[in-house]
């Protein structure tokens, strides 16, 4: 059964990538989208999207955050 993940949730890709915050799920559909911020040298863009929640995993530990 995939994850359950409620809104404010910090979860990552099971492939990697970056933290992303959960800001809603879809429990009929199992979607779930969430947003991030790609950083481009001093410019942060707001980047979203949905993924299925097989797809994710929660982000639990502090030490596991990408540092820049």
């Amino acid at each position: 059964m995939a994850n359950t993940f409620k809104i404010g949730d910090v979860v990552k890709l099971r492939s990697g990538g970056p933290r992303m915050t959960v800001a809603e799920t879809g429990a009929a559909s199992g979607s779930v989208l969430c947003h991030w911020f790609n950083r481009n040298d001093d410019v942060w863009s707001p980047q979203h999207a949905g993924f299925k929640a097989d797809q994710l995993v929660q982000v639990t530990d502090d030490a596991s955050r990408d540092s820049d």
